[in-house]
């Protein structure tokens, strides 16, 4: 059997191979409190990151890299568990690895310093299913978080920063890693970004159907960098009347993608399928330059004087928030993973949240007000 949707824009149908939906679960208790993360404050945290990936498995003594950068085309699943040092040995956003060199000596990492990958546990697409289920009811909101990480990141960095993302938001519900396979590679970035094209259809497959059987209250759907070329492709394959893949919010934060074809082609599908859609984007963005050097035209995450502006779309200039040295990297941001958490977690509007408003040709978009520089 195949199930046939019908790209946007006019174009010829896509036939996708049917989609073998697990059973839903029996629907279990939920908890009246939201999910905690106080021991942080003193102690490390194992977080639990529930991985879709289109990665090829390889055995590793190395939890970290049991997925590899080469693309099996077909997606499988995995739960992972991600150890999170506690905030007074790193801050708000940082990221401590264990060092290469204590590695290659076969030193073990540190639980009170250091992020890294404890266990990665292979499972198929019912359990997984049940697996999301089990961990929604362990939480107050009920909300599944969808993460699809950006060029030049390995399984191992793409699970940390997963882990980290959801800790430092505070996030009350269930993260669901999408990891497509880029080569973790800064010279590898045409490579990765057919990989990214070709992970969305898979993508797809994950948020029509594996996700909603475990019977989230909502789901989130976070990209970063070249993940929104990934949400990009999944739209390109969905029309506005597939009622199947629905989100509360779907945040692009740093989009790697052209402006002109999300603004003609994607926002439209994307807005008849989500509550909300955010975009946070910088002028101070030497990745997003550098990308469009390569690709010769706007890069939607890029601000300044053609900052993407558009109605339908919250824009937010994070031009002012501290990100990594290329200024592409927000999550390490305090204030920005504030911004996030209340977005994504409270489903605050940006008027109700701590930014400040710019008109523009009619329009409104919102600023930072930014880090003491």
């Amino acid at each position: 059997m195949t199930a046939t949707l019908f790209a946007c824009g006019g174009r010829a149908p896509v036939a996708l191979p049917a989609l073998i939906v697990p059973p839903q679960p029996a629907p279990l208790p939920r908890t009246d409190l939201p999910r905690s993360f106080a021991v942080l404050d003193s102690g490390a945290l194992r977080i639990t990151v529930l991985v879709a990936t289109t990665r090829r498995a390889i055995s590793s003594e190395r939890p970290g890299e049991r997925f590899t950068g080469d693309d099996t085309d077909s997606l499988q699943f995995a739960t992972v568990t991600v150890n999170v040092p506690p905030y007074r040995a790193r801050g708000v956003g940082e990221l401590p690895r264990p060092s290469s060199f204590a590695a290659a000596f076969g030193s073990a990492p540190d639980p009170k310093r250091d992020f890294f990958v404890t266990s990665v546990t292979p499972t198929d697409s019912v359990r997984f299913v049940q697996r999301i289920a089990a961990d929604l009811a362990t939480t107050r909101s009920c909300d599944v978080l969808v993460f699809v990480h950006g060029f030049n990141v390995s399984f191992d960095d793409a699970a940390v920063r997963a882990a980290q993302v959801a800790a430092d938001m505070s996030f009350d519900g269930t993260l669901v890693l999408f990891s497509w396979p880029s080569a973790g590679s800064v010279t590898s970035y045409i490579r990765d970004l057919q990989a990214a094209r070709n992970a969305g259809f898979h993508l797809l497959r994950l948020v029509r159907g594996i996700v909603p059987a475990a019977q989230p209250d909502r789901v989130h759907l976070l990209g970063h960098s070249m993940g929104a070329e990934v949400i990009g492709k999944a739209a390109a394959l969905v029309t506005p009347a597939d009622s199947n893949a629905r989100f509360a919010q779907v945040v692009l934060a740093a989009p790697d993608i052209d402006a002109r074809v999300f603004r003609r082609e994607l926002l439209p599908v994307l807005m008849a399928h989500a509550q909300r859609i955010t975009l946070y984007a910088s002028n101070d963005d030497e990745a997003l330059r550098a990308s469009r050097a390569v690709n010769g035209v706007w890069r939607l995450g890029l601000g300044g004087d053609s900052l993407t502006v558009i109605e339908g779309l919250d824009t937010i200039d994070a031009t002012r928030v501290r990100a990594d040295a290329l200024g592409h990297t927000l999550f390490g941001n305090a204030g920005f993973l504030s911004d996030l958490a209340a977005l994504i977690g409270e489903g605050k509007p940006p008027s109700d949240r701590r930014l400040l408003a710019v008109q523009r040709g009619g329009l409104t978009y919102w600023r930072f007000r930014g880090d003491a520089r």
